[in-house]
């Protein structure tokens, strides 16, 4: 009883070890020291398409970079479960990509450009396209795209914007023209999910606004508002007292 109660106790330490390790070794490791073996890259289209790229290391590391309309913006990681990872390997082995275009002229052209690219050994092949492209690329797609949507995804370096410390970059303070009414005004930026957080004044000119930073990047949407011909002013909020969300 007793070696059979150390046996369990060393079995459960072990496996800890193990997943504190895994952990470390994703949170830690330079991706860029890793070898690629499968990468899925996913441009944007004219509607609300997502843009990323899922990349899967030759060690069941996967990394995920959202670049817009996607809620994971920046690199995220994962290691893969040997099972997922075993499978989307030998999927990949059994489609041959190398029997295939390097890319297929798209019937639909507001679709999403994709690029797939598999390593083995020392070549690579990549099939790039919309949708005229052969029905395995398109299995070895959405495989791909259950990983990318699966759970477990840790941030590993969020979206930079190239921005001070201090700013918070979606929310814009912006001073509008007496001729319009900010819950009309926001109405012109749906599509950025704008919405008014509230009035900064008592006249009722200046409004905290907020929007969707995965939709568009903070510098663009500032630049827009800019230019609306309703706005008198416009600027980042802050992380400073008073000038925050409360």
């Amino acid at each position: 009883m007793t070696f059979k109660l150390h046996l369990c106790l060393a079995s459960a330490a072990l496996t800890m070890l193990c997943l504190s390790n895994c952990k470390t070794f994703q949170k830690n490791t330079n991706l860029e020291e890793l070898a690629e073996i499968i990468e899925m890259k996913k441009g944007p289209c004219f509607g609300s398409c997502p843009v990323f790229t899922l990349t899967i290391y030759n060690n069941g590391v996967a990394s995920y970079e959202g670049e817009r309309f996607t809620d994971r913006m920046g690199v995220y990681t994962k290691v893969l479960d040997k099972t997922t990872f075993e499978s989307i390997v030998a999927d990949f082995k059994l489609a041959n990509l190398w029997q295939f275009q390097d890319a297929y002229k798209a019937r639909i052209p507001d679709l999403a450009t994709v690029s797939i690219t598999y390593w083995e050994e020392d070549k690579s092949k990549t099939v790039l396209g919309k949708d005229g492209r052969p029905e395995t690329v398109l299995k070895l797609e959405e495989k791909l795209d259950e990983i990318a949507n699966s759970s477990g995804w840790e941030v590993k370096k969020k979206k930079e914007y190239g921005l001070s410390d201090n700013v918070i970059p979606n929310e814009i303070i912006v001073q509008l023209t007496n001729q319009v009414q900010a819950s009309a005004w926001v109405r012109k930026y749906a599509k950025q999910e704008m919405e008014v957080i509230r009035s900064l004044s008592p006249n009722g000119y200046y409004w905290l606004v907020t929007f969707n930073e995965s939709i568009i990047d903070p510098k663009d949407m500032l630049r827009f508002v800019q230019e609306d011909p309703y706005v008198i002013s416009a600027e980042f909020n802050k992380k400073v007292e008073g000038r925050g969300r409360g």
